[in-house]
């Protein structure tokens, strides 16, 4: 069972997510299935006897069992009841655009968290207030396939919509929203114009719409959205000022991923990092897919709708063929046109196009991007803090940003066109991830044909 000897976790993962992906349809009994299919998954990589195999294969069958219980419950668990209340206080804790209103999620002193739907921005990030309300659940899509709004906000940790009425604004006490309010102010009225909306979405997670519509059209958007590349950045940053100090990097790691929202994606690469910075302390060697499984599995514990969340599945198949692919001296040239093609079934299915040119410019975007963050967080950073003569080389920065819409613009020109859903497209990229599975563990040609195409298959279901 070499799944169980190298990567225990992604047994388990692998178990869960299938299930999960079969939720709509078998309902209940997806439940059931956790434990066929981890042992499944475990006998299609058995090759030979390996000591204390069958102590491992169920032990971790309970952990499948155990998780499954947790998982499912959450699911089945009724949802919070329609009532009206008054003078409660609640913290606002972010704020975002939805559809012609804005909707602000509020951490309440005894009702959990809500949503508010504003007309206008009227609250922002950090404000304490006090209101009367009254609660009502979200929505379900009525068709699959279709947005669930129920699964969207529950993956954000959010109980039920609130209707605030009577509202009224309170002392504000240190928070970390209110910190991310006041970096957010400052970058906007002392960075110039992309400085600014590049360093939001890099340190504070806030994407700017104009923005996010151009890194769609060149096929770059996961550069915006805070995950494994950009904690990485910043936990190597941290190594190079602070040296290898376990706790400081840890500390520095979640402060970082507390500042941008704690996205999914933030919280699985933060969780990856954390187990290996771990490891060594307790003589183990980390493996990063076993790390990466690790940490998908706990933060579907910690909140089982993360499963249906865009950001929690791009961040989790991304760093899965960054941990199994052969690393050498040119890997970094094509190592993000291969994130690009991994995570291919899951953008083309939520936004039913991608561009050809994202494969292209994501052979050197990462790279390009590394340098432009930390380059424009350093002066920017010494800027916002009033160093010296800093300020003046602000356009510098700025035009960093400037050279790669050029180039991007450029590229796009000479390759236009989207490529469109085809579920013929579909299989044989699932197909093709499955591949690169079989090619870690490095089975047999036999068994790599077997498995590509069988579990190639089950994969698919995700995506239909």
């Amino acid at each position: 069972m070499e799944i169980l000897r190298r990567t225990p976790a992604l047994a388990i993962l692998a178990a869960l997510v299938a299930s999960l992906a079969l939720y709509d349809r078998a309902g209940a009994w997806a439940a059931i299935l956790v434990p066929v299919i981890f042992v499944g998954v475990s006998f299609c990589t058995f090759e030979t006897e390996i000591p204390g195999q069958w102590k491992i294969f169920f032990v971790a069958l309970g952990l499948a069992v155990a998780c499954s219980i947790r998982i499912f419950s959450a699911l089945y668990a009724p949802d919070v009841q329609e009532i009206s209340f008054t003078n409660e206080s609640a913290l606002v804790t972010n704020v975002r655009p939805w559809g012609r209103i804005f909707a602000a999620t509020l951490d309440t002193e005894n009702h959990g968290r809500l949503v508010g739907r504003f007309h206008f921005q009227e609250v922002l990030e950090g404000m304490k207030i006090k209101f009367d309300g009254e609660i009502k659940n979200f929505k379900t899509a009525k068709t699959r396939g279709d947005f669930d709004e129920r699964n969207f906000w529950k993956a954000r940790g959010a109980k039920a919509w609130v209707r605030v009425r009577d509202m009224k604004e309170l002392p504000a006490d240190f928070s970390i929203p209110l910190m991310r309010y006041k970096i957010s102010y400052n970058l906007t009225i002392r960075m110039k114009n992309l400085t600014a909306k590049y360093l939001k979405a890099a340190w504070l997670g806030q994407h700017d719409e104009d923005l996010v519509k151009q890194h769609r059209r060149w096929g770059t958007s996961h550069l915006l959205a805070v995950s494994g590349f950009h904690v990485g950045i910043a936990v190597l940053c941290a190594g190079f000022l602070f040296g290898k100090n376990f706790l400081i990097l840890s500390l520095f790691m979640w402060i970082y991923i507390l500042l941008t929202g704690a996205a999914p994606s933030a919280m699985r690469a933060g969780l990856m990092f954390q187990i290996a910075l771990i490891a060594p302390l307790f003589g183990r060697k980390s493996s990063g897919v076993n790390a990466v499984s690790a940490a998908a599995v706990i933060l579907l514990l910690f909140r089982p709708f993360l499963f249906w969340d865009i950001g929690w599945r791009l961040s989790v198949i991304s760093a899965l063929v960054v941990t199994m692919m052969p690393w050498g001296k040119f890997t970094w040239l094509y190592i993000g046109t291969a994130i690009n093609m991994a995570i291919f079934p899951q953008v083309i299915t939520t936004f039913k196009t991608m561009p050809y040119v994202g494969f292209v410019l994501n052979l050197f975007a990462p790279l390009y991007f590394a340098f432009a963050f930390v380059i424009a967080s350093a002066f920017a950073f010494l800027d916002l803090i009033n160093f010296p003569v800093v300020h003046n080389f602000m356009f510098a920065v700025e035009g960093i940003f400037i050279l790669w819409e050029r180039i991007a613009n450029f590229i796009t020109s000479f390759i236009p066109g989207f490529m469109n859903y085809n579920i013929y497209t579909l299989i044989l990229w699932s197909c093709a991830f499955m591949f690169l599975v079989c090619r870690y563990f490095e089975f047999s040609n036999r068994r790599t044909v077997l498995i590509t195409f069988g579990l190639g298959f089950m994969a698919f279901m995700l995506f239909i």
